[in-house]
C-alpha cells in the first residue's frame, strides 16, 4: 500500500483564520532579518561583481517609505503572484532547517497592513503586486485598470521607467507602506509599536548577521542611515577582517565550537568614558555583546546592561563594555530555530531556548591571556583584600568546603561519594557497586542479594577520600564610585558574588558601610589627631563589612554540602539582597572594630562614649 493510499491529508478548514493568526502571532522585530535575507539569497543568484542590496528611502507622496532592493533572476508576472503566497518556494528550500518563503511576508504584514508593495523586473518587464489587510483578510490588493476590468498584478514598466528605475537587468524591490499612509516606515517601521531609534535598522542587522556570503554588498542610500552619503553596511566578521578593533581572537574548542573575543577600547582613552573606539565614521553601532552564533547569524544577543549584568559568568567580570564574546555553534549542532527564527532550541529532549549562560562557562575556560589581562586592568583597586581573603581562606578550611568529585584513596580505586546521585556512584564508570560488563555474576557465583533501594550504599563503602586543598577563597574586589555600582546592577546591594570566576564585589557606596564609619567617628570624636582617626575608621568600616559579607558567602557555600539545601537554596542565600541584609546588621561586629581600633590609636575614646542603636 503506498503512503497515498495509507492516510488522507489534512486540509485547512479556514484559511482565512490560519493565515491571519499565523502573520499575527509573528514578532514584528523579525522583519529587518527577513527581508534582507531574502534579499540576500537573490542578489547571489546575480552575476558575479553585480550582487547588490541597496536599502532606500523612497517619497511617496511627501512620505518617506522604506525600500530593500535587490539584484538577481527577476519574476514575471505569474511567478511574482505565487511568491506573495506564504510559504512560497520560488528558488528556495522548504523546511525548517533551510530558509523557508513566508518569512518575510509573514514578519512585514503586522506593520504594514495597508500595504507591501513588491515590484520585479525580469527582461525589461516591471510586474507589480501589493499584499495589505483589508478588512479581516490578508491578501493580495486588486487593481481598477480603468477599462471595466481588475486583476491583482500589473505591468508598470513605463511608470518604473519614468521613476528612475533601470530595466535592462532584473531586480526586485519590496516598498514598506506601513499601517498609515502618512506613517514614515523609514524612522517608524512598526508604527510606534515598539518605538525605534534612529538607527534601528543598522543595530536590528549588525546585531543578526555575523556574516554574509562572499561578493555581496549592503548598500545605505541616504536618508536610511544617520551619517551622509551612501554608505556600504558591513557586519561584524566583514569589519574584524578590517582590523577596525584593537584586539580579536578566535578560540575553537575539542567539540567545534568556536568562541570569539573582541576588545573595543574607549574611544577617549584619557577619560575611558563615552564611546567605544570604533564608532569613529562608523554606520554600526560600538556597544560590546555577547550571544549565540549558527550559521551565521545571532541568537540571543545580550547588550548594554544585559550583557555586563550577565557578563561575569563568562569571566568579563569588569570591562564588558569594551569586551565581547560570541560562542559560535557548528553547522551541524543540534540545535534548530524555532519557526519564525526568532530563537535556537535544542534539538531534542523538552526542547529549551538555546542561551548564552548554556556556554558560558566554556567562553570562561577559553579566555585568551590578553582577556584576562583585560579584565583585572579594568578591576578596581582591590588593595587591602588580601588580609581579608586570607581570613576567609582560613574559615573555608576549617568548614571543609571541599572541591567537586573524588580522587584515587590510597588503595588506588576511585572512593564513593556519600552524596547519592554524585559522581562516583554510576556502576558504569567503574565504582564500587559496577558489576562486570560481560553479563554480571561471573560462572558460579552466587547471586546478591536484592538491595531494597538501588540508590543505597553497598555493604563496606566509606566516605571517599576528598582533596587536601579545600575550595579557595573568593577574590574581592571593591566598587568605589557610582558609575561601577550601576554597571554591576548594585545600586542599593552591598555585594554581588559571583561563581564561576569565585569573585565577590563589594558595593563601598553601600550605606551601611558610611553608618558604620559615622558611629565609629563619633565613638572616637576625642582622639587628637582626627585626621589619622578618620583615615583608619574609614579603612575598619570597609574591612569590617567586606567581612561580614565574605562570611555569609562561606556559610552559604558551606550549605551547598547539605542534602536538604539546592542549588537554588545556596543561590538565593548568596544573592545580593541576602548580602545586604548580612551587611545591615553590621553591629555585631561594632565591638570587635572598636577593640582592632583601639589597639592603633592613641590616647584612647573618651570614657562613657555610647552610640545608640538606630
Amino acid at each position: 500500500m503506498t503512503v497515498v493510499q495509507q492516510i488522507s491529508p489534512l486540509a485547512v478548514q479556514d484559511p482565512d483564520f490560519l493565515i491571519s493568526s499565523t502573520i499575527e502571532r509573528c514578532p514584528r522585530v523579525m522583519m529587518a532579518r527577513e527581508l534582507m535575507q531574502n534579499a540576500i539569497e537573490a542578489a547571489m543568484r546575480a552575476p558575479g561583481g553585480k550582487r547588490v542590496v541597496e536599502v532606500r528611502a523612497v517619497d511617496m507622496g511627501g512620505v518617506r517609505k522604506l525600500s530593500l532592493w535587490n539584484t538577481g533572476p527577476g519574476l514575471g508576472p505569474d511567478e511574482l503572484r505565487e511568491m506573495t503566497n506564504l510559504a512560497s518556494s520560488i528558488g528556495k528550500t522548504l523546511g525548517l532547517d533551510a530558509n523557508f518563503g513566508m518569512g518575510a511576508k509573514v514578519a512585514s504584514l503586522p506593520s504594514n497592513k495597508y500595504g507591501m508593495r513588491y515590484r520585479s523586473c525580469l527582461n525589461g518587464q516591471v510586474s507589480q503586486v501589493i499584499i495589505a489587510k483589508r478588512g479581516n483578510t490578508y491578501g493580495r490588493v486588486r487593481f481598477d485598470f480603468g477599462d471595466g476590468t481588475f486583476g491583482d498584478v500589473a505591468d508598470v514598466t513605463a511608470v518604473a521607467v519614468e521613476e528612475g528605475q533601470d530595466t535592462s537587468f532584473d531586480w526586485t524591490e519590496v516598498v514598506l507602506l506601513g499601517n498609515r499612509l502618512e506613517q514614515d516606515t523609514v524612522a517608524d517601521p512598526y508604527d510606534g509599536d515598539p518605538k525605534s531609534t534612529r538607527q534601528w535598522l543598522q543595530d536590528e542587522l549588525y546585531h543578526r548577521f555575523y556574516r554574509i556570503p562572499d561578493g555581496v554588498q549592503i548598500l545605505m542610500q541616504p536618508g536610511t542611515h544617520k551619517l551622509d552619503g551612501r554608505r556600504t553596511f558591513k557586519t561584524l566578521q566583514q569589519r574584524i577582517k578590517e582590523d577596525v578593533f584593537a584586539q580579536y581572537e578566535a578560540v575553537t574548542t575539542e567539540d567545534g565550537i568556536t568562541i570569539h573575543y573582541l576588545y573595543d577600547p574607549p574611544y577617549d582613552q584619557v577619560s575611558g568614558k563615552g564611546h567605544n573606539a570604533s564608532v569613529s565614521g562608523a554606520l554600526q553601532t560600538d556597544a560590546s555583546t555577547c550571544a549565540v552564533v549558527w550559521r551565521n547569524e545571532m541568537y540571543a544577543v545580550k547588550k548594554g546592561r544585559q550583557w555586563t549584568r550577565d557578563a561575569p559568568a563568562c569571566g568579563i567580570t569588569f570591562g564588558a563594555k569594551h569586551i565581547s564574546v560570541h560562542i559560535e555553534l557548528p553547522d551541524n549542532y543540534p540545535v534548530l530555530a524555532d519557526g519564525y527564527r526568532q530563537f535556537l532550541r535544542f534539538n531534542g529532549g523538552a526542547q529549551d531556548q538555546v542561551e548564552v549562560a548554556h556556554f558560558s562557562a566554556l567562553a570562561l575556560q577559553n579566555r585568551p591571556q590578553w582577556v584576562i589581562d583585560l579584565v583585572r586592568q579594568y578591576a578596581p583597586d582591590s588593595g587591602g583584600a588580601g588580609e581579608i581573603r586570607d581570613e576567609l581562606q582560613e574559615l573555608l578550611n576549617n568548614l571543609r568546603i571541599q572541591r567537586e568529585g573524588p580522587r584515587p584513596n590510597s588503595q588506588g580505586t576511585t572512593g564513593v561519594n556519600p552524596q547519592p546521585g554524585a559522581p562516583g556512584m554510576d556502576s558504569e564508570r567503574g565504582g564500587p557497586n559496577s558489576m562486570p560488563r560481560g553479563g554480571g555474576r561471573g560462572e558460579g557465583s552466587p547471586r546478591p542479594a536484592r538491595p531494597a533501594d538501588l540508590t543505597s550504599l553497598p555493604p563496606g563503602a566509606k566516605p571517599a577520600s576528598t582533596y587536601d586543598n579545600v575550595e579557595r577563597a573568593p577574590e574581592v574586589l571593591f566598587i568605589r564610585t557610582q558609575e561601577e555600582a550601576e554597571e554591576k546592577e548594585l545600586e542599593g546591594r552591598a555585594a554581588r558574588y559571583i561563581r564561576g570566576p569565585n569573585q565577590l564585589i563589594v558595593n563601598l557606596l553601600y550605606p551601611a558601610v558610611d553608618q558604620m564609619r559615622q558611629d565609629l567617628e563619633t565613638f572616637y570624636a576625642d582622639v587628637g589627631d582626627q585626621e589619622t582617626m578618620r583615615g583608619l575608621v574609614q579603612v575598619q568600616s570597609e574591612k569590617t563589612m567586606t567581612l561580614r559579607i565574605g562570611r555569609a558567602v562561606v556559610f552559604a557555600l558551606a550549605k551547598s554540602l547539605s542534602p536538604s539545601w539546592t542549588l537554588e537554596d545556596v543561590g538565593k542565600a548568596m544573592s545580593p539582597e541576602s548580602l545586604s541584609i548580612a551587611a545591615d546588621d553590621y553591629w555585631s561586629s561594632m565591638e570587635t572594630a572598636r577593640r582592632s581600633l583601639g589597639q592603633q590609636l592613641r590616647p584612647g575614646p573618651r570614657r562613657g562614649a555610647q552610640v545608640e542603636a538606630a
